[in-house]
């Protein structure tokens, strides 16, 4: 009996935060809400996944290397929606299940630093056209020129590393590449921007 009322308890706050939840997508709020439904569908799959799985090795990831992560809703000003990082921390195995990231943004301020277009790779993006060429497969194409499309947009826009919001994360927060031609893989901060990012952090972080 007891078991019983314990899950009704759970039960209830489990559907009043669905109300909530609902409540929410109703006001087709923008900015962080935009994709509201579809963080808190990845959020719930995600967890299952780390339920059902238990994954004990992880993908070991390079200090300096960038990636996408998913930050979910959260309150604030705290990082949400899906951004690129810059992942800062040391000596990562394939048995951690955390990094130490650093948000990447396009908004300018006076704590980020300024990393030009890391983003858009002029010698990966002429790897991806001479493969276009050489494919008459129309899946490939279409597959590689979403690829293109996609960096491309990002061409002309300034990132910048937003020290202050130093974090960290889950590996399974990481999101998937795009396709086999993502390369975003191979994005890495050079060694020169990476101590410009460390002396920003000692900066902040300590007095």
């Amino acid at each position: 009996m007891d078991n019983t009322l314990e899950q009704n308890r759970k039960h209830t706050k489990l559907i009043k935060a669905h109300q909530n939840n609902l409540i929410i997508s109703d006001m087709n709020l923008k900015d962080k809400y935009t994709n509201f439904e579809d963080s808190k569908l990845s959020e719930s799959k995600t967890l299952l996944y780390e339920i059902n799985k238990k994954p004990t090795n992880f993908k070991r990831y390079s200090r300096g290397r960038i990636v996408k992560v998913r930050f979910g809703v959260n309150i604030g000003s705290e990082f949400s929606g899906d951004h690129f990082a810059i992942i800062v921390s040391k000596g990562d195995t394939m048995k951690s299940s955390t990094l130490h990231i650093i948000p990447i943004t396009s908004k300018k301020h006076t704590k980020n630093i300024k990393i030009g277009t890391i983003l858009y790779s002029k010698k990966e993006i002429t790897k991806l056209k001479n493969i276009l060429k050489q494919t008459e497969e129309p899946k490939e194409i279409k597959k590689i020129n979403s690829i293109i499309k996609y960096y491309e947009n990002r061409k002309d826009k300034t990132s910048y590393a937003c020290v202050d919001h130093l974090k960290t994360i889950s590996k399974l927060s990481i999101s998937n590449n795009i396709n086999e031609y993502d390369y975003l893989p191979n994005l890495k901060c050079s060694t020169e921007l990476m101590k410009i990012i460390d002396e920003a952090i000692i900066k902040e972080y300590t007095i």
